[in-house]
């Protein structure tokens, strides 16, 4: 079960970071998307 979570969370994770790196790859602001990206996985409880 702990193998599923994992992936599921591992996916939603990589496919959020996708779609804020293509709107930030578009304003070229990689600060903003780099604090973005440590809030994120502060929520997710990573770090």
């Amino acid at each position: 079960m702990k193998f599923m979570k994992g992936i599921v969370i591992g996916g939603l994770v990589s496919a959020g970071i996708m779609m804020m790196y293509k709107d930030e790859l578009q304003n070229m602001n990689k600060k903003k998307m780099m604090k973005k990206g440590k809030q994120f996985m502060k929520k997710m409880g990573m770090i």
